[in-house]
């Protein structure tokens, strides 16, 4: 599969001033630089909330068209990036400015709310297509972008985004789209327009019921709830359809970045498996800092495990469809790309590195002084052209970790942060900080050839189609390890835990904190389980079986033992390292390891740090130094290895004595691949 090389043009409203002179010189100074620095797919961004641009279609497509052809001279292809759906509405000078702060970088430019309500498009208006809030009855609002969203299950607004999609690829031969943002950003509050609540009613045969009834909202023993939430889940993947049926055949189509794993995707319908039923290259969004800046409680500092779970499911699903992931990262300066770009290598994406300058709140005159994407990705892009052969391979695991989508749709344990989302989480990244060669699988192996086990980290749900899978894969030689919870019929320890939340019905739905940020209900983030006791057993059926949740960290160390008898000996054993993540890649001619540190320490920019007029999700990382990590990296093996620290200094050091290889990484080595013949 094609890897990509991908940068950022952001554009500005002064850009479309157009058409110039100015603007046609700017256009082929950044599309030379880009060249220069190996980027061959380029994403736009700035006319994000599309549908407020109606009015200036021509002008934009012209704009858009003159940079689509200046790339393609260099051979870059260009891609779209817009909101298919959300529109900005401002009600006051207040919710302007909070939008000027948290989403400037993509132009908050809107009509008024009364010449909007009279807009059409295609005859139809577009105040029509909106999201109905489940608890008021009116058309649902976003406070973090003072926006409001069209429903992507009315019939006439797909329609016309699927003609407007049409257009925009006629005038402006662009070669992609990530369409942006069909999901519900405001969770269980959406949406209850005539078109969702027809669909419901069709589906179980009755209303959708109003927000204080408890018997539905919540209650995963009540089959209604979760058609709710089911065809939530299915509105975006019949949207994207729709759109792909839309498009050229070899036209790339992708979509929003967001999450599928965490439980909250429950709330807001997101679900890579539905977005490549139409689209054809997977994207998650790494928000905020990578990696964190851990002084700043304002902005956005997930650690990197975050980044790696979250990712992995991604690269699960799009492993099996046949297609490519890549991960969207904010950085502005080297050390903090070459980290964006490392983690995106590390889980086998491809890299899209993106400034954000307008939410570091500075003035003009310092923004344009920073580095731009084509400074930013110049050394690790450079590195990836010169070596293919590093990065075009697929994960090769020989232990899966099974993420249950039956679990997380279907059970209250499934849709809160301490169910099974801890125990699934905790698994993958023990088992990728233990050096196992280990990957999320959503489906069980027709073989145990490659994958020798597989873990079920308190799955309590399963389909008749799964326990066939999982038994004929046991049958096959695999060996199966179900810890913590389980649904299996010969232990069921999970037939106690609750169905549902204990809290009232206003407080069943999500919040909005500081007027600005969406917030998970307490019972998604704050419900606990109790942790179990238990002895290791094999089921009748050939499971081994210990009721010790996998997040419990004193259980796990005693469980790779197990797990690594299991297995057995490889190839290539991976002995001794310290403090790294770890992943493995292969193909007919090579093995790939990668490395990536666990754990970072950051510094900032303090000066400009200090005259910042606002602080949003991001910080301006000046260095990057990885902590509690060992230089020593011990394997077992007969086969020859090359060693390549692509953004740290120095050489690595090469021992061997038999089979026994030792590798000393040099100093402050946050990221290394090793690759063995």
């Amino acid at each position: 599969m094609q890897t990509r090389r991908i940068a950022a043009w952001w554009y500005s409203l002064e850009d479309l001033n157009w058409p110039s002179e100015d603007g046609k010189d700017k256009i082929r100074k950044y599309a030379k630089e880009l060249y220069e620095s190996n980027v061959d797919t380029v994403i736009l961004y700035g006319a994000h909330f599309r549908f407020d641009w109606l009015p200036y279609f021509t002008i934009l497509h012209s704009y858009i068209k003159a940079i689509a052809d200046e790339l393609h001279k260099y051979g870059i292809k260009l891609f779209d990036h817009h909101s298919v759906n959300l529109v900005h509405r401002y009600s006051t000078t207040e919710e302007m400015e909070r939008c000027m702060v948290h989403s400037q970088p993509h132009i908050p430019f809107s009509p008024s709310r009364e010449a909007a309500a009279s807009w059409e498009y295609e005859g139809k208006k577009l105040n029509d297509w909106r999201m109905i809030d489940v608890k008021t009855g009116e058309p649902l609002q976003y406070p973090q972008y003072a926006a409001e969203g069209f429903c992507y299950r009315n019939p006439d607004y797909i329609e016309a985004y699927t003609s407007y999609a049409k257009r925009l690829v006629r005038d402006t031969g662009i070669d992609g789209l990530m369409a942006d943002d069909a999901v519900n950003y405001m969770h269980m509050n959406s949406c209850a327009c005539p078109h969702c609540k027809a669909e419901f009613k069709r589906r179980t045969g009755h209303d959708l019921p109003d927000m204080y009834d408890t018997e539905f909202w919540g209650n995963f023993s009540n089959p209604d709830f979760k058609e709710w939430i089911e065809l939530r889940f299915e509105a975006s993947g019949n949207f994207y359809e729709k759109l792909r049926a839309a498009l050229p055949s070899d036209f790339v189509l992708t979509a929003c970045g967001n999450a599928s794993a965490p439980p909250n995707s429950i709330g807001s319908g997101a679900d890579v498996r539905q977005f490549l039923r139409g689209c054809n290259y997977a994207n998650l969004e790494l928000c905020g800092n990578t990696p964190a800046y851990k002084k700043d409680p304002v902005t956005v500092n997930a650690d990197m495990s975050k980044k790696i779970v979250d990712s992995s499911l991604h690269s699960a699903v799009a492993k099996e469809k046949g297609v490519r992931c890549f991960g969207t990262g904010y950085g502005f300066t080297e050390p903090s790309a070459e980290i964006i770009w490392a983690v995106n290598k590390f889980v086998g994406a491809d890299c899209y590195m993106s400034t954000l300058k307008p939410r570091l709140g500075l003035k003009k005159d310092i923004l344009a002084k920073l580095p731009n994407e084509a400074e930013l990705t110049k050394k690790v892009f450079t590195f990836e052209k010169e070596h293919p052969e590093l990065f075009a391979l697929e994960t090769a695991a020989n232990v899966g970790v099974y993420y249950s989508y039956t679990t997380k749709n279907t059970t209250f344990f499934g849709a809160t942060v301490g169910g099974f989302f801890k125990d699934y989480s905790a698994t993958l990244l023990s088992l990728l900080k233990g050096g196992f060669c280990t990957e999320t699988i959503v489906h069980f192996p027709k073989s145990a050839d490659k994958m020798k086990a597989v873990i079920l980290p308190s799955v309590i749900a399963f389909t008749d189609e799964e326990i066939k899978d999982m038994e004929n894969y046991i049958k096959a030689g695999g060996k199966v390890f179900a810890l913590g919870y389980t649904g299996l019929d010969e232990v069921n320890n999970s037939k106690d835990l609750p169905d549902r939340p204990g809290c009232a019905a206003p407080d069943f739905f999500s919040k909005i904190r500081d007027k600005v940020w969406h917030k998970s209900a307490a019972w998604v983030t704050d419900t606990t389980f109790p942790y179990l006791e238990g002895e290791w057993t094999t089921l009748k059926n050939g499971v081994r079986f210990n009721a010790h949740r996998a997040s419990d960290s004193a259980f796990f160390e005693g469980f790779e033992k197990v797990l690594k008898e299991a297995i057995g000996s490889e190839a290539i054993d991976l002995v001794l390292q310290n403090g790294y993540f770890v992943n493995r890649f292969a193909d007919d001619t090579a093995d790939v390891f990668q490395f990536i540190a666990a754990d970072f320490d950051t510094e900032i920019d303090e000066e400009l740090d200090k005259i910042r007029f606002h602080r949003s999700r991001v910080n301006l990382i000046t260095k990057v130094k990885p902590i509690g990590v060992d230089q020593k990296v011990v394997f077992e093996t007969d086969k020859n290895l090359t060693v390549y620290t692509p953004i740290t200094d120095g050489e690595a050091k090469i021992e061997k004595d038999g089979k026994k290889i030792t590798v000393t990484l040099p100093e402050n080595t946050s990221y290394a691949i090793m690759r063995f013949e």
